[in-house]
């Protein structure tokens, strides 16, 4: 073993090379032993050099995959702070419509919190923590924008809500007058213009020709159309929110039971049917089957 060491140490190899130009050969001798250790140690040096190189490549795809992201972050937390400066915004148009409509504070209806969004200094805070904290961070804020706007969603269907109920009672109120005329006899106790017995009459009478068209003072659902004692030929409307009209001693009717009606529209036509001592329109309101005073409906003639 010890000579066969010894043979490898001394054991010399020759290199030899011949210029193709035909000049004289040149040789090389070395030792196989320093041969070897040249070819190792060159070997070494390129594994090293590539385990640099690698390192050096996974590193700059690292700052470039860093970068990328802190440029999607920054977007998503620029995002956020525009969402939360438009849900601020949206909260102070909500206050300023229920101060309008007198609705009360938005915190005692939807016990809102006032919850926040993502402050300015979030994005620096964000990339100094690890990546799962940033995703943590990230998801926090968007669930809290996400309550506030579902909040300020309700806050919003409230007050539509409320402003539909109050366009629809708007529309169900008696508001016009139904027919051109003057008004012959009032609401209240009288003295009947047939007996002379006294009474109470239940709405107002509105004089003018045969003929005139009789409008409907509110949207609503005609009723009734017919004869009804007394009333002669009348319409009964149904308005909602409690409110009713009546329009008897009608010469001609044009509207049937079933008919939805809108205010302005021509429902009859002024006649003298009924219990009458002359053309003329006896015009009712009544609030829950209760006759109230129709003059408080009919808007000022100047």
């Amino acid at each position: 073993m010890v000579q066969q060491i010894k043979t490898y140490f001394r054991k010399k190899m020759t290199f030899m090379v011949v210029p193709h130009d035909g000049g004289s050969p040149i040789q090389i001798k070395t030792n196989l032993f320093i041969l070897h250790t040249s070819v190792l140690l060159l070997g070494g040096l390129v594994t090293w050099a590539a385990m640099l190189m690698i390192k050096d490549v996974n590193y700059e795809l690292a700052s470039l995959n860093d970068q990328k992201m802190r440029v999607q972050m920054n977007s998503i937390m620029t995002e956020l702070e525009h969402n939360r400066m438009l849900l601020s915004h949206m909260a102070e148009v909500d206050r300023r419509f229920r101060k309008l409509l007198k609705l009360g504070d938005r915190k005692q209806a939807l016990l809102y919190n006032g919850v926040e969004g993502p402050t300015e200094t979030d994005s620096d805070q964000l990339f100094q923590a690890p990546d799962q904290e940033i995703l943590n961070k990230v998801q926090t804020d968007l669930q809290e924008v996400g309550s506030v706007a579902a909040k300020q969603e309700a806050s919003f269907e409230e007050v539509s809500s409320y402003l539909t109920r109050q366009r629809s009672i708007v529309a169900a109120t008696p508001s016009i007058w139904p027919l051109k005329g003057w008004i012959t006899s009032g609401f209240g106790k009288r003295a009947s213009p047939l007996t002379g017995e006294p009474g109470r009459h239940y709405g107002v009478d509105i004089a003018n020709e045969v003929g005139s068209p009789i409008r409907v003072t509110a949207d609503g659902l005609v009723v009734y159309a017919g004869w009804e004692t007394g009333y002669g030929r009348i319409v009964v409307v149904e308005h909602g929110y409690g409110f009713s009209t009546r329009y008897g001693h009608c010469s001609r009717i044009d509207v049937k039971v079933g008919d939805e009606v809108k205010r302005g529209q021509v429902i009859s036509y002024v006649g003298s049917t009924g219990r009458s001592t002359g053309s003329h329109l006896h015009y009712e309101v009544r609030i829950h089957g209760i006759p109230v005073d129709p003059e408080k409906y009919l808007p000022q003639i100047d």
